[in-house]
Parts: C-alpha cells; structure tokens; sequence
C-alpha cells in the first residue's frame, strides 16, 4: 500500500470500515500533489470531492468586499480538506472559502462518489460526515470568538501549539492576517516571546 493510503486508512478506521469497505473506496481516490500557491477550491464554487492532506499545509481563506483576503485557518497534515460547504455525501455543495496550498503539498482526493461507496457500505459513514462538518465549523466558530474574548498574544501562543513550526511554514503576512494584527505588530509580539 502506498504510504499516503496507510496514512489515510489509519485516519479513518476508527469510523468503522472494513479492510474491504477500505480498498474499495480507496481504488476511487487518487493521489495528488499540489505546488505552493494553488487554490485547490474557491468560494462560491461547487465542490465534486475532498482531500485528505497526507504532507503539507494549506489555508481557507476569503475575498472581502474590499477585495482583501481574510485568513480563517490553516490545515496540516492528517486533516480533512474542504471549503466548508460540504454537508452531506449526497449532493455538491457551494465552497464557503477558498483553499490554497501553502506550501508543496501531497493529498488523497476522494470524490463525491467515493464518499456516496463510504456511506453504502459503513454503518458509521454519518458519523464521518457529522466529523468532517463539525471540524471545520468548531475551528471556525472557536476562531470568531477568540478574536473578540483573547488578547492576541494568547491567541498568537494557542497558534504555535496548534501549527508547530508554522513560522517556518508559513509567510508571516499571512500568519499577522489571521490574527488581524499589522506584520509590524507581529514583530512586536514575537520580540517580546524571545525576550521571556
């Protein structure tokens, strides 16, 4: 088994699949590779797969009215891609947010129909659904009330455990975007980490 499907499959067996559930879904994935810099889904789009990250990083961003993107998270590897907007496996959905690979990324893509196999052949494939929405909505919820309830140091300190090394990863006007703070501040703030 290629090493990017061991990953995958030891991700998902606590949701109940057979080893023959498992390779019959896995024969309509495919693996993929990405360059830093793609936008793998856009917002608005209609969604025909998701993606497990098995190497790399990416982001879920937005275009704000004022034609500025807003970040909203970032995804490692072991994570389930999508823009959101996928609910259920049964129809596609709008994205809510654009994805776009921070760096050289390797992933499995699962379409549509592959999930429909998952949820034929798995009594618990809701609860892989129920997973992959309640995921990205928690992050995303957790990240809207933590921009109005923490300081942004504490919010900067809760990113570094979330995303080791992300200061190696990830250029820092995106990582001063997600906090919503000016890349000068950000300087400010990881002076003052040193310092301590």
């Amino acid at each position: 088994m290629i090493p990017a499907f061991a990953q995958f499959k030891k991700f998902i067996s606590p949701f109940g699949l057979s080893d023959e559930d498992f390779e019959m879904i896995s024969q309509n994935c495919e693996f993929v590779y990405f360059k830093k810099g793609i936008v793998l889904m856009h917002a608005g789009e209609k969604q025909n797969c998701i993606y497990f990250l098995t190497k790399g990083i990416v982001r879920n961003f937005v275009l704000t009215i004022d034609g500025e993107i807003s970040t909203y998270g970032f995804r490692i590897e072991d994570s389930l891609i999508t823009g959101y907007g996928l609910h259920n496996f049964h129809d596609q959905h709008k994205a809510l947010v654009s994805v776009e690979c921070l760096e050289y990324c390797e992933m499995i893509k699962i379409p549509l129909h592959a999930l429909k196999l998952m949820e034929q052949n798995s009594k618990d494939a809701q609860k892989i659904a129920r997973s992959i929405a309640e995921s990205h909505i928690i992050d995303l919820v957790n990240f809207i009330i933590s921009v109005d309830t923490k300081t942004t140091l504490e919010r900067y300190e809760e990113l570094e455990i979330l995303f080791p090394n992300i200061h190696q990863r990830v250029p820092q006007h995106i990582i001063a975007g997600y906090l919503r703070i000016s890349r000068v501040h950000l300087s400010r703030i990881k002076k003052l980490r040193l310092k301590k």
